[in-house]
């Protein structure tokens, strides 16, 4: 006898069901995505118990007919694809065909669907996998599907499923995660009956994100596009002063599909380079549009990772953008600012990095960021009571006052801040237009110091090891060594070959003597080989520069003559990121007079 068997057709579609249906975030995620491709333009879900008693997704798209009906709850049905060559242009959210079915297999599952041509509507009951009703009904155009008692017909993974608050939160999550996918779609989610999320359906994208975040930290989402003839990149960044621990707020649409993407997740820490605190990762997020033919989304079951057929280049692309983006708020790090390097513009025409100062269209964004030059953390400091300063957002700007803000911005920034005096050995107080500000000299003189090397072309001073380093490489990372050698050798990293894949590190930047450099070349090579990147090198040399500038820097309790201050505030405001210092840190808090008469209990 055999040891082969062939499965029963409905253990089979059990086993098939794992794949798409791991929990009911899963769920949530496959109906509105067919509820998006049927042409919705407002989706209401309605979530009972984290989505294990009830998700049901209610749509006002196209509907289907009673034999349409009938053929979505088969395997293998679908109107996205009618050949193998289709593919390879997926412009569908749901094309694959198994996920009604596959729902029907674990659940107990009913669709009531009716098109405009149709003056009835159509109602389907599946259980466990076979269609137990059919039935005429009467409903709006439209398809409202309704998903009950998930796993109930298997009890080992309804077993596995986590709490009902975390089941809720993956469900929000991904209602979250396709209402930024698709902006001019209105979502409404409830959970118990209690409305967790609405979204107007507009085309706003930043106010999704609003809804999401909260009107506070919308304001500190920057906003960025970059167009070339066969790709658009465009979206929103965070501030550096809104920072998570972790990338999981790093939101990235490849052709209105969410995605995971590690490489572009790189591109975007990549561009902010060191104005990112310690540990921190930025916010973002970031639409990619490009032909269907440029990405493959069938390299993972659930299509939420993708292959692009250009890696390299949509990583440079991205990190270009986000690039010019911080930099028409005034917030560059030190690779946009080197002579001869250039970015695209928003047509994908190359230019020159944006100056000093942002006399675009003025919103209430862009008054706000363009502030950041002259005065970092304007309307950013609330002295409280206790003493303590705490990050608030001032009310934002009332409109039909653009041309007063331009013409108030402007001549704020003409302003250089005026030194008034120093502040045990180690602050600066100073004056810009009537804002307060105290600044951290050794930080200050880090930025200054950074900025001038950051300018010079000439190779990093380099040691030479009494004893090279051995270093046995993997076949990429030896690729990557070769590929890169003349640009390692400029930061200071001088290789010899030494057999198949291994080399002799025989040099090393004068900066790194006495620390762990072969953890430090380790890193670097590995980014290398794995990005395909040079601003891994970029990256390299910015830090090896900030170490250099922070033991030149002037220390804390030095003291300086009222010339020295104003000319290092002087120099501080001609950096390309004032407000930060190479470490991540903070250099200047502003307080503003109006803080001040608030402080003083003045009307």
């Amino acid at each position: 006898m055999s040891n082969i068997q062939v499965l029963p057709e409905s253990v089979a579609n059990r086993i098939a069901a794992g794949e798409v249906v791991e929990r009911p975030a899963s769920v949530v995620k496959e109906l509105i995505e067919n509820a998006i491709d049927a042409g919705a333009s407002r989706i209401e879900i309605q979530l009972a118990a984290g989505g294990k008693e009830l998700i049901r997704v209610i749509d006002d798209g196209s509907g289907m007919s009673a034999e349409d009906l009938r053929l979505a709850v088969q395997r293998f049905a679908t109107s996205k694809i009618t050949a193998a060559e289709d593919l390879d242009s997926i412009v569908t959210m749901g094309f694959r065909g198994e996920a009604l079915p596959s729902i029907g297999a674990v659940a107990q599952l009913q669709i009531s669907t009716r098109q405009e041509a149709s003056a009835e509507a159509h109602r389907i009951t599946v259980r466990g996998g076979e269609v137990a009703e059919e039935e005429t009904v009467a409903a709006p155009v439209g398809t409202d599907v309704e998903v009950t008692h998930l796993f109930y017909n298997t009890p080992a993974r309804e077993k596995f499923l986590a709490t009902t608050a975390t089941e809720r939160g993956h469900c929000i999550e991904w209602c979250q995660r396709l209402a930024l996918a698709r902006p001019d779609i209105a979502f409404k989610v409830l959970h118990d009956n209690q409305t967790v999320l609405t979204t107007a359906g507009q085309g706003d994208l930043q106010a999704v994100i609003a809804a999401i975040h909260g009107s506070n930290d919308a304001r500190l989402f920057l906003p960025m596009r970059l167009e070339t003839e066969d790709i658009t990149i465009s979206g929103f960044i965070s501030s550096p002063r809104l920072t998570r621990a972790n990338r999981r707020a790093q939101l990235f649409f490849v052709n209105n599909r969410f995605v995971r993407s590690s490489s572009l997740s790189h591109a975007v820490t990549q561009a902010y380079g060191m104005l990112l605190p310690s540990g921190r990762q930025p916010l973002c997020v970031i639409h990619i549009t490009l032909g269907p033919g440029a990405v493959d989304p069938n390299v993972h079951p659930t299509k939420i990772e993708v292959r692009f057929g250009n890696q390299g280049r949509i990583h440079g692309l991205c990190q270009q953008a986000v690039e010019a983006g911080l930099a028409e708020a005034g917030l560059r790090s030190l690779s946009t600012s080197r002579p001869g390097l250039t970015r695209a513009d928003a047509t994908g025409a190359p230019s020159r990095p944006a100056a000093g100062r942002w006399d675009g269209p003025l919103s209430d964004m862009t008054r706000r960021a363009a502030r950041l030059r002259v005065n970092p953390f304007a309307d950013s400091i609330d002295v409280r009571d206790d003493g303590l300063e705490v990050f608030a957002d001032a009310p934002p700007d009332t409109t039909g006052q653009q041309e007063a803000d331009q013409s108030a911005l402007q001549a704020e920034a003409a302003q250089t801040p005026q030194v008034l005096g120093q502040l045990s050995g180690r602050y600066i107080i100073a004056q810009s237009g009537a804002d307060l500000l105290l600044i951290d000299q050794h930080r200050a003189a880090e930025r200054v110091l950074l900025q001038k090397m950051g300018d010079k072309s000439a190779p990093v001073a380099r040691q030479l090891l009494a004893v090279p380093l051995n270093l046995e490489l993997t076949p990429s990372e030896a690729a990557a060594v070769e590929d890169n050698a003349e640009s390692l050798l400029e930061l200071g990293f001088e290789f010899e070959e030494f057999g198949p894949s291994a080399y002799l590190l025989r040099s090393i930047p004068a900066a790194l003597v006495g620390r762990d450099y072969e953890t430090a070349v380790g890193d670097l090579i590995r980014d290398l080989a794995q990005w395909q990147a040079p601003s891994s090198l970029e990256r390299a040399r910015n830090e090896l520069a900030a170490l250099v500038a922070c033991h030149g820097a002037i220390k804390a309790g030095t003291h300086l003559t009222h010339a020295e201050m104003q000319r290092l505030v002087d120099e501080l405001v001609a950096t390309d990121a004032p407000a930060i210092c190479p470490h991540g840190d903070p250099i200047i808090i502003s307080i503003t007079a109006g803080q001040l008469d608030s402080k003083f209990k003045r009307s």
